[in-house]
């Protein structure tokens, strides 16, 4: 997967794509990733719930450095 750097390069299309996340953690940086819901028309990134009907959660806080639209599922 070829990481596409963040806040350089945003998404066109508002849907969901995997995030690498970085937060301050312990006196170092943690970077994770996440699959998160991007508005396009507001340039917010928002925590996603795919479990949930309403998955569109509240907006990210921490800084997203990264995001890919490869969300390829295991389909065995």
């Amino acid at each position: 997967m070829n990481w596409i750097s963040y806040p350089e390069n945003r998404p066109t299309i508002s849907k969901t794509y995997i995030v690498s996340i970085r937060r301050p953690y312990m006196g170092a940086d943690l970077t994770f990733s996440y699959i998160a819901y991007y508005d396009a028309e507001t340039n917010r990134w928002h925590k996603n719930d795919n479990f949930d009907n309403d998955s569109v959660k509240e907006v990210i806080t921490e800084r997203i450095v990264g995001w890919n639209d490869d969300l390829t599922a295991y389909l065995g």
